[in-house]
């Protein structure tokens, strides 16, 4: 819960740059009141005269122009710019004088001067000379009146009991500071407050300006401190008191602040000139404010809810943060600023960091599909084939065959040829050849089939039977459970900042009990809207439905 959790979520609407601005209850009363002045029928007792005087360009017209709710008294923004006194009646019974600016043309400021009494500057040298008489324009009625009034008759004691200032409302531009011409003009308005009605009507309204395009005030610190300094040294100096002049800060095209210096006005003014305003300060304007408020954090939190459902789930935010869980904390962020200091719920910062972290998980878990394929489980298998068994082998076989050998004779018969053959006798014994059988070995290679054996030709794997394997996630929208979520976490912010005796867990757990029995009949209606082809209508259509439920 943080400011930077809440910046991160104004990143997502850029296009709505005002959706997550805090609107805090005396903005509403303002803006009201404002209302009620120009609507509401003698909201005032009877007629109330309030000035507006101030430097040129401060912003006098534009809180005439306010209160009116058009543009009808001129106001160009440059110096000088209005030369004739404006007037206009509201219903309410208040008279509203947009005075030419103190400080500018001295012949105009003259004009101011001369309607609050003050002395006249009369310097000829510079061609500032004192008037006889002004004009003044009438934007009560659908036509301009102007009349031209002698200054004699406007100050005549019988004029000055229908139009003297009830309050002198003093507009400063704190950007522009307050210069040495502002401080004169001062002292001699509040001298002539002092010399006429013995004491101040006058109340200081610092018009508070901002760039129009970025927001940022154009003052630094050390002009608002300035001016006030400079204003409550001549407020005290003039009356010789030591209270401090009646100072407020306000917005004079928008009417920011206009509340609280309506509550200062009516304990200024005469009880019998009050009539209504007192009821409407003390109780319906903030019984209506504090019912605005509620009904527009409402219809933030619904815009935030239908942009967020159409995000899925894994996005990420500012610094690669989980977007459920910035937006979570952004909300809750949103709503202690909304409807309590935050520094006052420092305590349960911790318990809400825990149940927004479980409900994003949650979430998360709920909107996120797995991504599946189908495997196939495979083993190897061999590939064989039937191969015959040849063997082959010597074989020896024996046959009978007659075989001739010479029975060689024996060495005694050997001796005896030899010694007959020597005497020349001639060989007595001779070697004897017989046929003998005897059997012959043949060899010859037989080849012999012994049957078949498989062979393995080749390897494959085979599948065998299949298996889902998870092979990613799909996140998926936010959708209904985001919406739930964000709506209940406000919901049940807003609760416990307004009533922190139940506890915050008590808070969200009602808030999610009424949210799902609020949308419950409009569930399937939403999902259905979700899930059709995203188009830049669709986040409208949920707002409308959603409102319809929960703000009817």
């Amino acid at each position: 819960m943080s400011d930077n959790a809440l910046e991160n979520l104004r990143q997502i609407f850029q296009d709505q740059p005002e959706l997550l601005k805090v609107i805090e209850l005396g903005d509403i009363e303002s803006k009201k009141l404002v209302d009620v002045f120009r609507e509401s029928n003698e909201l005032f007792a009877t007629p109330v005269n309030l000035y507006v005087t101030g430097r040129t360009g401060a912003g006098k017209t534009s809180l005439g122009n306010c209160l009116l709710e058009e543009v009808k008294m001129k106001s160009t923004g440059y110096m000088d710019c209005t030369d004739s006194v404006g007037f206009f009646k509201l219903a309410s019974n208040l008279c509203y004088f947009d005075l030419p600016g103190a400080g500018s043309d001295g012949n105009f400021e003259n004009i101011n001067r001369a309607v609050l009494l003050v002395p006249q500057l009369d310097e000829k040298d510079i061609d500032i000379i004192t008037i006889e008489e002004f004009k003044k324009i009438d934007y009560s009625t659908p036509v301009e009146e102007i009349e031209i009034i002698k200054v004699e008759e406007w100050q005549s004691e019988a004029k000055q009991k229908e139009v003297q200032p009830d309050v002198i409302l003093y507009v400063i531009a704190p950007h522009m500071q307050f210069l040495r011409d502002d401080q004169r003009y001062l002292c001699d308005l509040l001298k002539s407050q002092l010399k006429y009605y013995h004491r101040n009507k006058v109340v200081f309204a610092l018009n508070i300006f901002s760039h129009e395009k970025t927001g940022e005030v154009k003052h630094t610190e050390q002009n608002l401190e300035d001016v006030k300094s400079k204003i409550t040294t001549i407020f005290k100096n003039v009356y010789a008191t030591k209270e401090n002049p009646p100072i407020f800060e306000f917005d004079a095209k928008t009417g920011k602040g206009v509340n609280e210096i309506t509550s200062y006005i009516c304990q200024i003014l005469p009880k019998e000139k009050l009539g209504n305003i007192q009821q409407v300060l003390r109780s319906d304007l903030k019984e209506f404010a504090q019912k605005q408020r509620s009904i527009h954090y409402q219809q933030t939190l619904i815009s935030i809810a239908s942009r967020l459902a159409g995000y899925k789930v894994d996005q990420k935010a500012g610094n690669q943060e989980d977007l459920i869980q910035v937006a979570a904390s952004a909300v809750c962020s949103y709503g202690v600023k909304t409807f309590k200091n935050q520094e006052e719920i420092a305590q349960i910062k911790a318990e809400l960091n825990k149940i927004i972290e479980d409900a994003a998980m949650e979430i998360k878990e709920s909107q996120t599909n797995d991504i599946k394929v189908i495997k196939n489980i495979t083993e190897s298998k061999e590939i064989t084939k039937e191969r015959p068994i040849i063997k082959q082998e010597i074989i020896t076989d024996y046959i009978e065959v007659n075989e001739i050998k010479v029975k060689k004779l024996n060495p005694f018969k050997k001796v005896v040829n030899t010694v007959t053959t020597f005497i020349g006798v001639g060989k007595v014994f001779e070697d004897k050849i017989i046929a003998e059988k005897v059997k012959k070995p043949i060899e010859r290679l037989e080849t012999r089939f012994l049957g078949y054996e498989k062979e393995v030709i080749d390897t494959v794997e085979a599948v065998v039977g299949q298996v889902e394997e998870i092979v990613g996630k799909e996140y998926l929208q936010g959708g209904y459970p985001v919406i739930k979520l964000i709506l209940a976490l406000g919901r049940g912010i807003q609760a416990y900042c307004t009533n922190s005796k139940c506890s915050l867990q008590d808070c969200i757990s009602e808030a999610e009990v009424y949210v799902e029995c609020k949308l419950a009949h409009v569930e399937a209606e939403i999902k259905q809207l979700l899930e059709s082809i995203p188009t830049q209508n669709i986040e409208q259509k949920l707002i409308q439905i959603i409102e319809r439920e929960l703000l009817r």
